[in-house]
């Protein structure tokens, strides 16, 4: 993943897509270093109870199949 919006020229551009992701939970399965591995930073080694809610966005490009158009996903993790 992307932790910041890919700057491309305007020739370029590409549409924005933006969804926000909840993730929820039992304590200690995860969820945190999921969204860490996701945004490429570093997995906790040790575990500690997130308190309240991290949010974490990341841009992750796609490409469509179907009409082969480029999209950027906007992705916003609320763990």
């Amino acid at each position: 993943g992307l932790l910041e919006r890919p700057v491309l020229p305007p020739a370029l551009a590409v549409p924005t897509v933006t969804y926000k992701l909840f993730l929820s939970g039992k304590s200690g399965v995860g969820k945190t270093a999921l969204v860490a591995t996701l945004a490429g930073t570093p997995v906790p080694t040790v575990h500690h109870e997130t308190l309240g809610i991290e949010a974490t966005t990341v841009y992750w490009p796609a490409k469509l199949r179907a009409s082969g158009r480029p999209l950027i996903f906007q992705l916003h993790f609320w763990d």
